[in-house]
């Protein structure tokens, strides 16, 4: 029943149905609802893209427009996904604990779902940097990508963005298939891809927050062991 519900909420809400504005955030949610449904494992990943993807889009000065559309498409990226299709494929494989992307035909079947999503997207009335964001965000910046094998700045900023942020949070990710990898270990492979599959100016910024939050932690920790060093001195006076 619930299903039901959100897969209607997604489909009725369009500029000028029933009377009714689009109801962007009541979108994002139904959207974010449907997928973490259909791939449990990806439980709050599109939350963290949107977190990671906003504070790059902060460290390269995007506009509070660009910013607000960045948050949006994180949210949106994946809604060609929600086909039943791609859907029952790639849970024959996760359900086993295997990397779906290993299979061809499978391989294929997922790289449509950009293009779905941006067509569903452009039928629900948002504006065409969020249907492009979503229909490039898997271009690679040497043109090895997909839908339509872009390269370098001929894909849409957004997408530059999007793609290294989902990038970034799916490396750190526990997967079925794989372990995830510590902050310091994404980033050194996605900086080890910059101008291959991320765009060399997008990755820096990546590098400056996940380098900050490490001495942040870094910091914390020192801290904590100098309060308790301090505190267990004090007791043994």
């Amino acid at each position: 029943m619930i299903e039901e519900e959100e897969s209607a909420e997604i489909t009725f809400i369009g500029p000028g149905v029933q009377g009714r504005r689009r109801n962007d955030t009541v979108v994002m949610g139904a959207v974010q609802r449907r997928l973490e449904a259909m791939y449990p494992y990806m439980m709050g990943h599109w939350q963290r893209v949107s977190f990671e993807a906003s504070a790059m889009g902060e460290e390269l000065d995007l506009s509070r427009e660009a910013l607000e559309q960045l948050r949006t498409c994180a949210y949106l990226m994946d809604i060609g996904m929600i086909d039943e299709s791609i859907h029952a494929l790639v849970s024959d494989c996760t359900e086993s604990g295997l990397d779906y992307m290993q299979n061809a035909d499978i391989r294929r079947a997922v790289e449509r779902h950009p293009v779905l999503g941006a067509k569903k997207l452009e039928e629900l009335g948002f504006s065409r940097p969020i249907v492009l964001a979503v229909r490039h965000h898997h271009e690679w910046y040497n043109g090895w990508g997909y839908p339509d094998g872009l390269s370098g700045v001929a894909i849409p900023l957004l997408a530059r963005i999007l793609m290294v942020a989902d990038a970034y949070v799916s490396i750190t990710s526990e997967r079925p298939f794989r372990d995830g990898c510590s902050p310091l270990e994404a980033l050194d492979e996605i900086t080890g891809y910059a101008g291959v599959q991320f765009d060399t100016w997008v990755v820096p910024a990546l590098e400056k927050i996940v380098t900050q939050k490490a001495h942040e932690s870094d910091s914390l920790i020192d801290k904590t062991l100098d309060l308790a060093i301090e505190e267990e001195f004090e007791q043994g006076q």
